[in-house]
């Protein structure tokens, strides 16, 4: 047919490069999909990871039937999202009472002691033996997988030696602008916590990932909401102008887990925007309980804060959503921060890359069971151990003993949550039991603990205990 003469040979040559680049564009998109149609893209992991957060420093209640077991001035409406979205664990645990200890662990899949990892001053420290990270584990099964750090990683080595494609590399408490301890202070800025700069970084991640069409593991650890209180002028104004509660009262921390709830909530977002809801399990948790030194009624109705051995120490929020997980659903199943290793390599398809030595087990049956079933670990219950005491809880009771001076503590935790009486000497034959079964296992780890004299391992086999 001839061409009219008004049209130009360049505008023919114009609409004969726009057919060819749709052309192009459909080709590929058939190519993808009849490529998407034999191999699945892998499950997207994201690991939200707090600092310093109580187990009720949230609005969501941690145990359903119980209201004290929810904050009740702090707003986290990003949280309660999340958790209306996925599960909630209420028997959650980090693997240490204190930030680098419990870092070190979820990376490895191990207990802090076995990584003779048990203070922050082994931060320091190298690993006394190689072991694969979350990243190289999730590599080995896809190498597809692409993965980043974002935010607080306070760990010896560098995030790319563990695998890591980018991070805001090795840093540390210091990196988020803390500048004092005195809480009465605030330093109002643009950004505190890196709370904005932090999420700002994910979303891009997760954008780039996105439009890759590769599967990705990210991880963003804030520097919130570890003391000093620090937190955008406008939020701080509002909590200080709302009445506080009766447990929760401090409205600068308020503000400072609004920022942090206003930074979750972006994450969720974009998500969202790109249909990634469905192809993505988001994890979200704490590395030890929240502060109770200079505020001991923040953890209530839980026993102690950071640094204790005792729940308020080591219980901490857990929420998961992603395919198959019930919405709005809960879960007493205990699980451990060391946990998460074993949980994504299976949520990624497969277990058998898993380094030799891994502690922890997968919670993803539990996930897609409507939060019941069991998670098999190496060694039946979960186990923490320092120079100072170690724990072992198992089958709802829980087992502390001081190692200077031998004492046994042991409490029924689903009648006792405030660790308040002592079952010890009414149920001596558990307590034994117990207590054998904790012995058994820090002799099996050959637990050691670097020296802050000497910086060199100082053998601890048995913690002092005497049969």
């Amino acid at each position: 047919m001839p061409v009219e003469k008004n049209i130009s040979y360049l505008a023919i040559l114009q609409i004969m490069k726009n057919i060819s680049r749709h052309l192009l564009k459909t080709v590929l998109l058939l190519g993808l999909g009849l490529a998407s149609a034999g191999l699945a893209k892998q499950s997207n992991i994201i690991l939200i990871l707090t600092d310093d957060q109580g187990w009720n420093n949230t609005e969501v209640p941690m145990i359903p039937s119980r209201a004290d077991t929810r904050s009740d001035f702090y707003l986290t409406p990003s949280f309660k999202r999340l958790a209306d979205a996925g599960m909630t664990f209420s028997q959650a645990y980090a693997p240490h009472p204190v930030c680098s200890p419990s870092r070190h662990s979820i990376q490895f899949g191990m207990s802090p002691a076995k990584l003779k990892k048990t203070s922050n001053r082994a931060v320091n420290y190298p690993e006394p033996f190689q072991t694969k990270a979350i990243p190289q584990v999730l590599k080995s099964i896809d190498p597809a997988y692409r993965a980043a750090h974002f935010g607080k990683w306070h760990m010896h080595r560098h995030p790319a030696q563990l695998g890591y494609d980018i991070s805001d590399g090795r840093t540390g408490n210091h990196t988020g602008r803390q500048f004092s301890t005195d809480q009465t202070r605030h330093w109002p800025h643009d950004d505190p916590k890196r709370s904005v700069s932090i999420t700002d970084n994910a979303v891009q991640f997760i954008r780039h990932q996105a439009y890759s069409n590769a599967p990705f593991f990210l991880q963003v650890s804030h520097y919130a909401i570890h003391l000093s209180a620090e937190a955008k002028p406008a939020t701080l104004a509002r909590h200080k102008a709302r009445t506080p509660g009766k447990t929760h009262t401090a409205y600068w921390y308020a503000a400072m887990i609004d920022d942090l709830d206003q930074a979750i909530g972006r994450i969720l977002d974009v998500l969202n925007e790109l249909q990634l809801t469905d192809s993505t399990y988001i994890f979200l948790t704490s590395d030890n309980g929240g502060t109770a030194r200079q505020y001991p009624h923040f953890n209530k109705p839980l026993r102690a804060g950071k640094g204790s051995y005792y729940e308020g120490g080591l219980r901490v929020p857990f929420f998961v959503a992603g395919p198959g997980v019930k919405p709005g659903s809960y879960s007493d199943v205990p699980v451990v921060g060391y946990d998460l290793l074993s949980t994504f390599a299976e949520l990624a398809g497969s277990t058998k890359s898993l380094p030799r030595g891994i502690e922890g087990g997968s919670v993803k049956a539990v996930l897609l069971n409507g939060g019941k079933g069991a998670i098999q670990r190496p060694r039946p219950g979960l186990h923490f151990y320092r120079p100072l005491d170690s724990v072992l809880i198992r089958d709802g009771h829980k087992l502390r003993r001081t190692h200077r001076t031998g004492e046994i503590e042991l409490y029924d935790l689903a009648e006792d949550l405030s660790e308040t009486t002592n079952l010890a000497t009414t149920n001596p034959i558990l307590a034994k039991r117990m207590q054998t079964g904790l012995e058994d296992w820090i002799l099996s780890i050959d637990a050691t603990t670097p020296s802050p004299l000497d910086r060199r391992p100082t053998r601890n086999p048995r913690a002092g205990v005497k049969r």
